[in-house]
């Protein structure tokens, strides 16, 4: 046995050689029944970068596998029926031909679908459609900074982050680097939901986020200042900004799926232009 292992290595190894010399000459490694297995079907396990012994123990490993499943199929194919090996079959073919037609499929829609959808198209899309986005989250246009509480420029703060001038948001964002958490965009829309990460705080009962609402709160972590700008209810209509991304999706789905009824259309059209599909009926 230890002989056996020793010449098996050996020649696996010599493949493995053959194969980084790249030797391809049709050249059989094994075989189960009348089914070969060549080198070119193993080149690609064997790389320069591993030892010869690596890349012996590789090969065989595959080798091995090829054989167990090739051994399983032959006595499927014994034992199982010829009705049950056609239905196999019918699978098989109908799960070839969905890969390949939906690969093809897709490619020509990479090649051919207009992706540019103006705005006019979102606005008559979310205006046709908006009774059927409605808000699951609450959303709020808020801007806030998160300070440590020995800040020494609170008071400051408080007034430029409460006035917002052009003036103010100038110097807040020269102030980044006092502040724990900010956000000074607040003309977009934001889920409740997403400000818990950045204001835990948020997530209190007794914090007031009403429209309107300036606010000053202080706990263990710091001093939280913010304003809200505009706040919008579950169930309330989703504003188009905020679903800007879904409807464009929307448009392009449909746009995709017009595509392909097209090319499926066409392609049948010149198959029979051109006499290559053809249906036979019975006289």
């Amino acid at each position: 046995m230890k002989k056996l292992s020793l010449f098996l290595i050996t020649a696996l190894t010599l493949i493995s050689c053959d194969l980084l010399e790249g030797k391809k000459d049709g050249v059989s490694v094994a075989k189960v029944n009348n089914t070969y297995l060549y080198e070119a079907d193993i080149a690609s396990l064997v790389d320069s970068s591993i030892s010869k012994e690596d890349s012996a123990i590789l090969v065989s490993s595959f080798i091995n596998q090829w054989a167990t499943e090739e051994l399983l199929m032959n006595q499927a194919i014994i034992n199982i029926s010829e009705e049950q090996q056609k239905n196999y079959n019918k699978l098989v073919r109908q799960y070839k031909v969905s890969l390949f037609t939906e690969a093809y499929k897709n490619t020509l829609v990479s090649r051919d679908l207009d992706s540019i959808i103006s705005q006019d198209e979102l606005d008559n899309l979310y205006d046709k459609d908006k009774v059927n986005f409605l808000l699951n989250d609450e959303l709020l246009k808020i801007r806030y900074v998160h300070l440590d509480t020995d800040n020494a420029n609170v008071t400051k703060i408080k007034k430029l982050l409460k006035n917002y001038t052009d003036k103010d948001k100038a110097t807040l964002s020269t102030m980044n680097l006092q502040f724990k958490a900010v956000n000074l965009n607040d003309s977009v829309w934001v889920k409740k939901e997403a400000l818990l990460s950045v204001l835990p705080i948020v997530d209190k009962n007794e914090v007031d986020l009403t429209f309107g609402r300036f606010n000053e709160i202080k706990d263990s972590t710091g001093i939280y200042i913010y304003k809200v700008v505009a706040k919008l209810n579950k169930g309330d209509v989703t504003p188009s900004s905020f679903i800007a991304p879904t409807l464009r999706q929307i448009i392009l789905n449909k746009r995709k799926l017009e595509l392909i009824r097209n090319i499926e259309k066409d392609i049948t059209k010149d198959a029979i232009k051109n006499n290559n599909f053809e249906i036979y009926t019975k006289e």
